[in-house]
């Protein structure tokens, strides 16, 4: 240690240490995200893993995600608390809602069976390209059978409101879209 006329002087500390200690904790920390969404994925046998099924909302295809009922019901309920819905309003669109989602998740079976059928056709020994395109038209036909029921419920659904409402939630679905642009 130096000393000088005021006392002894202290050595400067270096930052390369203290660098070189958030490296490894930030470098520990990301490994340990991937460790754990690894041990997801493996545990599942799925290479997403339900660790991170956030990524996908519960769930892909016709009735995941958004269609299950606690997800909805979040939805609804906040959807019509933005434009001050009376409790009649809420009671009539969330039955306008469980009834399209029971009738989307109905669609879900087919789909998941019709993806089956698609796997199998493209694993067997010889690819029957005929069979594959009208397996894809099946998909298409039940994707648009569901859309035409998103859109009837959503119709019914805001039959339900006012028009004071209606323009509130599109300002507000307007507003919200242009995060995702």
């Amino acid at each position: 240690m130096q000393t000088s006329a005021a006392g002894p002087v202290r050595p400067r500390r270096s930052w390369r240490g203290f660098a070189t200690a958030v490296f490894l904790l930030t470098a520990g920390a990301i490994f340990g995200v991937l460790l754990y969404q690894s041990a997801g994925a493996w545990a599942q046998g799925s290479p997403i893993g339900r660790a991170a099924s956030f990524v996908m909302h519960d769930g892909p295809g016709f009735g995941g995600g958004f269609w299950m009922p606690g997800r909805m019901e979040w939805a609804i309920d906040r959807a019509l608390w933005s434009v001050d819905a009376t409790a009649e309003q809420r009671k009539k669109i969330t039955a306008i809602a469980e009834r399209a989602a029971d009738d989307i998740y109905a669609l879900r079976e087919q789909h998941l069976a019709g993806r089956q059928q698609i796997r199998q056709a493209l694993a067997a020994a010889t690819v029957d390209h005929a069979k594959i395109e009208a397996l894809r038209g099946e998909q298409m036909k039940l994707a648009d059978t569901a859309s035409q029921r998103i859109t009837a419920a959503l119709v019914e659904a805001a039959e339900v409101l006012t028009p004071e409402q209606r323009a509130d939630l599109a300002r507000r679905m307007e507003r919200r879209q242009r995060w995702f642009r």
